[in-house]
């Protein structure tokens, strides 16, 4: 429920009586709702942040098993690796 919806109920005098808490419970649910907005777009910026991470590691990990494939095929590795059998 929103302040205006809340006050909608209030009679005339009740608005009046209570005029400064009303003006400052609107600024402070204005203030919320920047939050709010402020905190989806952090997320989305998040997500696509990490959407991106996650691309970068799948090609870190297809790249270093191709460059692993290619150094086994190396003359140097597999004499290495016949000299300390």
């Amino acid at each position: 429920m929103t302040v205006r919806e809340l006050i909608a109920t209030w009679t005339d005098e009740e608005r009046e009586q209570h005029a400064d808490l009303i003006a400052e419970c609107l600024e402070r649910e204005q203030m919320l709702n920047l939050i709010r907005e402020n905190r989806e777009n952090l997320a989305e910026e998040l997500n696509r942040s990490l959407d991106r991470f996650a691309c970068a590691l799948t090609q870190l990990a297809q790249t270093s098993t191709r460059k692993a494939s290619q150094l086994q095929k190396h003359p140097l590795y597999i004499v290495k690796g016949k000299a300390s059998a």
